[in-house]
């Protein structure tokens, strides 16, 4: 037979088991095989989906999703793939090189099934369907089968890439298949309208579990390189028996405890806050999809309050892990850690459930577990992929980041969960991942316009697959709150409006489920109101003099600027003043290498944090956003520079924020006994009519960092008209008063406000573009996208940048210890290199080259850095130039 002159893998290095290549056949059925366990034991409800199309019965649905699996690769069969390695016993060692054009696998597969395999019809698995609609059915499929690379595979003419004698062999080879899989049929109601539909949304899922098949049964660890030929019913059984193997080395699905109490949950909770409680009783019993939003204030408990709600959903058969996204890597990193110590409780005590940290830096983190999946990949990659290292499967797996949402519990940066809904490569695996996952997001106010967008297409998809959402959120605005709901109603098909909520509605939790909305409030218990009176500075000389009268009043402090910038210009002038100890002042901002950051984060929970006591007196951090909500602190006094409300009351949230007696030492119960609260705001005067320049001739950098001046001038209008920040009493009120709908700004501020709203329209435009249009199913030309184009965020391109120390002739990390230069490296914004990347000196010519060949990079920007600080770097400022 001429299907064993194809070969189908090769050995990649010495570590590929077995002879120097695998004939094409061989894998074709290893692949099939690895399907055949997954469907068996309904590895991410492989069973579950096949079950909803409409076979005839078990041994068809097996059969033909076997002999889809077998299909997958039948684009390799072409001459212009096959050239692609030679070997003496194929009789291709010395076969002159055809130049062809350019075409991956997987197009040419897709294209055989449009083209060329309709003259075939023998090779048709069992069907009433003929012509056109027994094509249109199968070319859905074959989409699926041959997008197994983490895209539908391309739409383009190769008719010149294969000889005669590749069709001859592609026509006997899949008779074999048949002839293997023989009760595979193509059910004649497949034309109809009901089941296109449902072939549409399953096309998702499926192609992912397709994938994976492919990957376990590209391993050669499991499957040996088998060049020799046998009947292929012999092999067939070598392959089952080679994937039962492997199927069993993936994590097993974990059995779901019952619910208990939240005591059980969380011992350290004495007593549950009114949300916890709430949520405990919450009527689970409607069928579908559920939604929840839960608005409380800062210390209401959220975080444990959806963990008791996922617990609860879990047990009751809705969902068997969950997703919980954090607006940030400090954020998430923070999670984990409270996740390490409960994610077993969600699971009976023989079961092992994996929790997986996902984001780009997770390896930097010291608890962050090594994944349970398997390690090996060799022979996963193909000589078509052109850029192999970065977009194989192999690569894919490689990256936790990414396998996180295949975990039983995934904690990271909501990025991750945001890339099922782009077209990422290998997105459909990441929606494979959410799915029967709870997904929560924390900070859900946190996200600008286009990521909001992103967030609501995504709790859109979950909720059409039958996949529920828990939302955490201080304070949401009216339009944000009937958004999240119309999105959750589109993915269900039941229209439901969000009630509109008084400036009195709040703590409040909404429930949306079975085309349902339950809107109710939230009592609040005493320890969390608050009431942070506001006071104004006019110049920064009064933030100075204010700054040290804390130290000297042996008080905590912090000043939180808007910028890098302003930071470390205060942070220079308060310690060249001379009126305070250099060791007790601390600088925290984005722009330190990550070996540096991690030492300030411990600092300032050491200084500043709740347990902390005795290094508190006489403190002072001079920090930027990085302390809005990624740590737990507590600090004497404030000043903040002016921002958006929401982002003030997060400040003021850290400001006495724990229960401590005079001399700063924690209380568990009682007043606290320091003097009441004042968040003290840096900002403009105060002017009726204020004119285009009015914040930027005076904070010329928080005019960059926050274009839409309106908002800051409504929130220093609201905040002067109140005197004082009260939770939760004032939450909606300063909220809508910046952000609702019907505000009406200043003339001055005409132009700014008209761009932000142009701005506003084109970021939707952008998050809509960039979106996965699901509907037509998983085809080719749907998504066609560049992913260099995509993103997930709309922020300002970023720059990495590699700290080093010359040492000799040797280029050295400037981090020590374990994974060195990763703890080398830090990220900046692009307009902000352009502008001081002379300022610092840097690696170049052959010694660049050798460092990127040394570190696998393309390109790199390493920046070499010394010991004194006229270098443009230290530990103490970080990155700041000249």
């Amino acid at each position: 037979m001429t299907i064993f002159n194809y070969w189908g893998k090769t050995r990649l290095g010495d570590k590929s088991a077995g002879d120097d290549y695998h004939l094409l056949v061989w894998h074709s059925l290893d692949v099939a095989a690895a399907g055949y366990w997954m469907l068996k034991n309904n590895i991410y409800h492989t069973q579950d989906y096949l079950s909803q199309l409409g076979f005839s019965s078990k041994e068809a649905m097996v059969d033909f999703f076997l002999w889809l699996l077998c299909c997958h690769d039948v684009g390799k069969f072409a001459h212009a793939f096959q050239q692609r390695y030679r070997h003496k016993d194929l009789g291709t060692a010395d076969t002159p090189f055809v130049r062809y054009s350019k075409a991956h696998h997987t197009a040419l597969g897709y294209w055989l099934w449009k083209e060329i395999i309709p003259d075939f019809l023998e090779v048709y698995p069992k069907t009433e369907l003929k012509g056109r609609k027994l094509e249109d059915a199968v070319n859905r499929w074959m989409s699926i089968s041959a997008g197994h690379h983490g895209a539908p595979p391309g739409l383009i003419n190769v008719s010149n890439h294969f000889r005669k004698e590749d069709y001859d062999a592609i026509r006997d080879f899949l008779n074999e298949a048949l002839r293997l899989f023989p009760h595979a049929e193509i059910p004649v109601h497949w034309d109809t309208p009901e089941a296109r539909e449902t072939i549409k949304l399953l096309s998702w899922p499926v192609s992912a579990v397709i994938v994976l098949a492919d990957w376990i049964g590209s391993n050669s660890t499991y499957f040996p390189w088998l060049a020799s030929s046998m009947p292929l019913e012999a092999y067939w059984q070598i392959a089952l028996d080679n994937a039962n193997k492997a199927v069993q080395h993936l994590p097993q699905l974990p059995l779901v405890s019952a619910y208990i109490n939240i005591k059980h949950l969380f011992p350290f909770v004495s007593q549950p806050t009114p949300l916890q409680q709430k949520v405990e009783n919450i009527d689970l019993s409607a069928e579908g999809p559920h939604l929840f939003i839960l608005e409380d204030v800062t210390g209401a408990g959220k975080t444990e309050a959806a963990l008791i709600l996922a617990h609860r959903l879990m047990a009751a058969g809705k969902a068997r892990g969950m997703f919980i996204g954090l607006p940030t890597m400090a954020t998430a990193n923070a999670m984990y850690e409270r996740m390490y110590k409960t994610a077993r409780k969600f699971y009976q005590d023989a079961s092992n459930p994996s929790l997986i940290l996902a984001h780009s830096a997770r390896h930097l983190s010291d608890l962050f577990s090594q994944s349970v999946w398997l390690n090996e990949t060799e022979g996963t990659e193909e000589p078509d992929d052109e850029h192999p290292s970065t977009q194989g499967c192999a690569a894919w797996f490689a990256q936790s980041n990414k396998k996180a949402l295949l975990a039983d519990i995934g904690v990271g940066t909501i990025d991750q969960a945001m890339m099922a809904v782009i077209p990422f490569r290998h997105h459909n695996l990441r929606l494979l991942g959410l799915l029967d996952k709870l997904l929560i997001i924390d900070e859900i106010h946190a996200y600008d316009t286009f990521m909001s967008k992103i967030l609501e297409n995504l709790i859109e998809t979950q909720a059409r697959y039958g996949n529920s959402a828990i939302l955490l959120s201080a304070t949401l605005s009216q339009s944000q709150r009937e958004r999240l709901v119309a999105a959750f109603s589109r993915g269900t098909g039941k229209t439901v409006a969000a009630p509109f909520l008084s400036q009195h509605d709040y703590p409040w939790v909404t429930h949306v489920a079975s085309g349902e909305i339950d809107s109710s409030p939230v009592a609040t218990r005493k320890e969390v109101m608050r009431r942070v009176a506001v006071d104004w500075r006019h110049s920064e000389a009064e933030c100075i003099t204010a700054l040290l009268d804390a130290v000297a009043q042996g008080e905590c402090i912090a000043w939180i600027r808007n910028s890098v910038d302003d930071a470390v210009r205060i942070y220079r002038q308060l310690i060249s003043s001379g009126k305070v100890n250099p060791e007790s002042v601390l600088l925290f901002h984005s722009r330190f290498a990550f070996c540096d950051r991690q030492v300030i984060e411990s600092k300032t929970l050491r200084w500043f944090g709740k347990p902390e006591s005795g290094h508190r007196a006489g403190k002072v951090i001079i920090s930027t956003q990085v302390l809005e909500s990624s740590l737990d602190l507590d600090l004497d006094q404030m000043i903040t520079d002016l921002a958006p409300v929401d982002l003030l009351i997060q400040r003021a949230g850290r400001l006495k924020r724990h229960i401590r007696n005079r001399k700063g030492e924690l209380k568990s119960t009682g007043e606290d006994e320091r003097s009441s609260p004042v968040l003290m705001i840096y900002s403009p005067e105060w002017t009726d009519e204020p004119q285009p320049d009015w914040l930027s001739s005076f904070m010329p950098n928080s005019a960059y960092i926050y274009p839409d001046h309106a908002k800051l001038w409504l929130t220093q209008r609201i905040l002067r008209q109140q005197q004082e920040i009260r939770m939760p009493e004032s939450a909606r009120m300063l909220i809508e008063s910046v952000y609702g709908d019907d505000i009406t700004v200043p003339p001055g501020f005409a132009r700014s406000r008209n761009e932000q709203e142009g701005k506003y329209y084109c970021d939707l435009a952008i998050a809509d573009q960039q979106s996965v249009n699901f509907t037509p199913g998983y085809m080719p030309g749907v998504n066609d996208m560049m992913p260099e184009k995509l993103a997930t965020r709309l922020a300002e391109e970023s720059i990495t940048l590699w700290l080093a120390k010359q040492q000799g002739d040797d280029v050295v990390p400037w981090a020590s210890g374990e994974n060195a230069w990763e703890m080398s490296s830090l990220h900046v914004r692009k307009s902000w290199w352009l502008k001081h990347e002379q300022d610092f000196s840097m690696l170049a010519g052959e010694a660049l080259q050798k460092w990127c060949n040394e570190q696998k990079q393309v390109y790199a920007n390493v920046v070499l850095v010394t010991d004194q600080k006229d270098c443009g770097y230290s530990a103490e400022e970080g990155l700041i130039g000249n």
